[in-house]
């Protein structure tokens, strides 16, 4: 988009061309040329008086620039600034029958965020399943916006790990499942080493897989060794579309797999798979269902150890901005002056106001005064589009 600041407003009524005999006259020397236009005003061409201005008549023209929002997602937006999610959910989720087949993703980008803003996991992973047959690829991943602190696991004792046998089949796996379940009534997490497996019959599958959920029953948890290798074993024993019941067990398996070592987007990936090929719900990610690797020794560096410290010239902000959220433009104004390459991280904002975008609107052309262009990062789609709408993004562009 791009801006015309202070422009006057042209009411001046437009004079009737002249039909007098000049006007005849100029014609019949001129037939094949239409008279020249003036050129339009411009502020330039006045006198720097300020008399010359009427302040009620100066407007700020938005020239689109390809940021664009349709008239669904404009509803949308305004709606969920207005604090209605759930008309904002409505209305783009009427837009979405309008567009299948266009390969439009913008108004389904910003019906998944509604949705994860509502909480409503059934209705994102409806989408998620429209969304794979519209762009024949990965939908976006649901994300818990509030984690709530993690359930305490039983105190129970930690036993040494169980081998599996090479060959997994249903005379061969009963014997290990009542060392399992064992294992599991004194509580704890239960090491299960599936390393050594190198085959394993759908009988065997749904036996093995029947031990999660009676674990959790026994208020234990199962963690899994050698995941890479059972996981690439269940893998090689399916095919998305190949739809045979019997490999059914093979498919929930190796998802239950992906839920405990905690690999939400394989796990994300494989439902939909999944659904697509039984044409049936599948299972849920659940966070509280992850078991944890065990901590790293002293003197050894784990991946937690090795993450990057967050960058001096980012500022995270957190909660609704509504109400012009004087507190947090401030903030914002003064990180920015103070910094080289000022960052507004977004990402824990949920809702931003029309008050808000306004107060941001005057703060972006201050800084952009002052030589400074914040980046907006993070900023959830019903956010981004609304600073889309009222030109925001011009000044202090968005970033994910």
């Amino acid at each position: 988009m791009a801006f015309s600041l202070f422009r006057k407003k042209d009411n001046d009524p437009v004079k009737p061309a002249s039909s007098g005999p000049a006007a005849l006259d100029r014609a019949s020397v001129l037939p094949q040329q239409e008279p020249a236009r003036p050129p339009a005003p411009s502020p330039m061409d006045s006198p720097a008086d300020s008399a010359s201005y009427n302040l009620s008549e100066l407007t700020i023209e938005v020239a689109d620039a390809g940021t664009h929002l349709s008239p669904a997602e404009e509803e949308a937006v305004v709606l969920y600034a207005n604090g209605q999610l759930a008309a904002a959910i409505e209305s783009a989720k009427a837009a979405i029958p309008g567009i299948v087949g266009t390969r439009q993703a913008s108004t389904w980008l910003l019906l998944f965020d509604l949705l994860q803003l509502a909480g409503d996991h059934a209705g994102f992973d409806e989408l998620a399943l429209q969304y794979v047959v519209e762009f024949e690829t990965s939908p976006p991943l649901w994300r818990e916006l509030r984690k709530a602190a993690p359930a305490a696991r039983p105190s129970g004792p930690t036993s040494g790990a169980i081998s599996l046998p090479a060959n997994l089949s249903i005379s061969t796996v009963q014997a290990e499942l009542s060392k399992v379940l064992a294992a599991c009534e004194k509580g704890g997490i239960v090491r299960l080493d599936a390393s050594r497996v190198v085959n394993i019959d759908a009988t065997a599958a749904a036996e093995l897989l029947s031990l999660w959920p009676r674990a959790r029953k026994l208020k234990a948890s199962l963690q899994l060794l050698g995941a890479d290798s059972f996981g690439k074993l269940l893998a090689s024993k399916i095919e998305t579309g190949r739809r045979n019941h019997a490999e059914a067990t093979f498919w929930l398996l190796l998802m239950e797999l992906k839920q405990t070592i905690g690999e939400q987007e394989n796990f994300d990936n494989l439902a939909i798979d999944y659904a697509i090929t039984f044409e049936v719900s599948p299972p849920s990610w659940d966070d509280r269902l992850v078991v944890k690797a065990a901590p790293v020794p002293a003197g050894k560096t784990g991946d937690a150890a090795a993450e990057a410290p967050s960058s001096p010239d980012r500022m995270q902000l957190s909660g609704d901005l509504v109400g012009g959220a004087a507190d947090s433009i401030g903030k914002i104004r003064q990180f920015a002056q103070s910094h080289g390459k000022p960052v507004i991280d977004l990402s824990g904002v949920g809702r931003v106001d029309f008050e808000t975008a306004g107060q941001l609107l005057n703060l972006g052309v201050e800084l952009m005064q002052a030589g400074k262009m914040p980046t907006l990062a993070g900023a959830n789609e019903p956010i981004a589009g609304l600073f889309k709408l009222m030109g925001i993004t011009e000044l202090m562009p968005l970033a994910k």
